[in-house]
């Protein structure tokens, strides 16, 4: 056995194991690097769960568009593109890190910007809320991200002057960590307007019928998507977009009714069963539409919008367009509520249907108007909502489905106004609470919120206890 030993431990065959050995790991290393080096250069990026964005409109100082000029991207990837007609340009990118984007100093010369090389920092825990866009006429000002399902700020500025870095870590700690405050307050109050939006029909659909719909996130993806079809496919203005998918959401919402809870509640079938109901209808459209529509991220819109500063907070147009219009629709259905006869027969048929029908109260006709109007909100709140997050994917309304359902419990299931308080509650504690936690863990405070207020008032912020037995 040791002659045999002393035969193999010379022989060659161990030396070209080796050499194989070794250049397997070579080969390894070298696609390791190829793939985890190289971006993506694309014509249009949305952030998703696994890549960010660094993407921007190069611009002349008259706000003219540069189209041709070449623009390369450095850091932790790399690659190279080039602006189209309208100076857009966008690069993919699945690792974190610091990107820098340049474009020949001679174009920079050329048309009058003040820098040829701008800097910003993607961070890989949070990919879905990442888009760092580039401005080469403004240097030192390239965080203006896109907003995250809380609406928190997302790319941070890159690299700055020795003299500002050096101020900077000198004494704005202090002030920074104020500014993040108000701009955490400022979004959580947009995302619970939104959320408000979606809440509302939820509670009316509970009030008159007593089902929790599983689905109703769906109808919040349906409306994003059918903004996207209309913009994207069928080059609508965006306006009309959202025209389009409101009444496309309200005629889902009166078909639902037509063709399954009306029959169902004719036949006496109970609300938990209704309830499993709502859950198959659930996966059924998220499966449509992935299979439609793909299961990558739809923007409605391509455009990047600037962002201005109003007092500590930054914010741009369409956010204070989208919050503007949550405000008036939920302004709406509350007069129609309480100053309509059709809304005061909604809240009497919410309060006690056999009491409403033996009124005169028409109970299925109001039923169907609230599915249309449950459904149409819905829409509606996907639109905007698909519009603050730089698009809408086949699931968005499912991740948001809990929170739907915690604002509804915080504000008293079937009350009018309670969604809208137990909306801004939920978006208010989810965004605050990342300035001290990690921006994962955002949603669990607020569900933590939810849990301590039914332990202390079990009816929500604006039910009403009700007698059991």
């Amino acid at each position: 056995m040791t002659a045999v030993r002393r035969k193999l431990r010379g022989h060659p065959a161990r030396m070209l194991l080796s050499a194989m050995f070794l250049m397997l790991l070579i080969a390894i290393s070298g696609v390791w690097s190829t793939t985890a080096q190289a971006a993506q250069s694309v014509q249009v990026c949305n952030p998703t769960g696994t890549n960010g964005c660094v993407n921007g409109i190069l611009q002349d100082a008259n706000k003219q568009p540069i189209a041709g000029a070449t623009v390369t991207l450095s850091g932790t990837e790399s690659a190279t593109t080039t602006t189209d007609d309208t100076g857009k340009w966008a690069f993919s990118v699945t690792a974190d890190g610091k990107y820098t984007a340049t474009i020949d100093a001679g174009v920079a010369k050329e048309h009058g910007l003040k820098a040829n090389a701008e800097t910003v920092e993607i961070k890989k825990s949070d990919f879905s809320k990442q888009r760092g866009v580039v401005r080469f006429d403004k240097p030192g000002e390239t965080s203006n991200p896109s907003s995250s399902a809380s609406g928190s700020a997302s790319a941070s500025p890159g690299a700055s002057s020795s003299s500002s870095a050096q101020s900077g870590s000198s004494g704005s700690s202090g002030s920074n960590f104020g500014a993040r405050v108000w701009q955490q307050l400022y979004s959580g109050i947009i995302f619970g307007l939104m959320l408000a939006l979606m809440s509302v029909g939820m509670n009316l659909v509970y009030g008159t019928t007593g089902l929790s719909s599983f689905s109703h996130g769906e109808q919040v993806t349906l409306g994003g998507l059918m903004a996207y079809v209309g913009v994207q496919l069928i080059h609508m203005p965006l306006w009309a977009a959202a025209i389009f998918a409101i009444v496309i959401g309200a005629a889902s919402g009166l078909l639902q009714n037509e063709l399954v809870w009306g029959p169902l509640r004719r036949r006496h079938v109970g609300t938990m069963q209704q309830m499993i109901v709502t859950i198959g209808l659930s996966m059924v459209l998220q499966y449509l539409f992935q299979f439609f529509l793909g299961g990558n991220v739809k923007g409605i819109t391509t455009s990047v919008d600037q962002g201005f500063k109003i007092g500590p907070i930054t914010t741009n147009m369409p956010t204070l367009l989208s919050a503007a219009i949550a405000i008036i629709v939920i302004a709406g259905v509350t007069f129609f509520l309480y100053r309509t006869r059709l809304g005061r027969a909604t809240r009497a048929v919410s309060d006690n249907a056999a009491l409403a029908s033996a009124s005169g109260i028409n109970v299925e006709q109001v039923v169907r108007v609230v599915w249309i109007l449950s459904c149409a909100l819905a829409a509606l709140s996907g639109v905007l909502m698909g519009i603050y997050l730089n698009g809408i994917a086949w699931n968005t309304g499912a991740v948001l489905l809990l929170l739907m359902f915690s604002a509804v419990t915080l504000g008293g299931l079937g009350t009018a106004n309670g969604a809208l308080v137990g909306s801004l509650v939920i978006g208010i504690v989810a965004d605050m609470s990342s300035l001290i936690i990690p921006n994962d863990m955002r949603y669990a405070s607020a569900l933590a919120i939810l849990i301590i207020v039914l332990l202390l008032r079990p009816q929500g912020l604006f039910g009403k206890l009700q007698r059991v037995g």
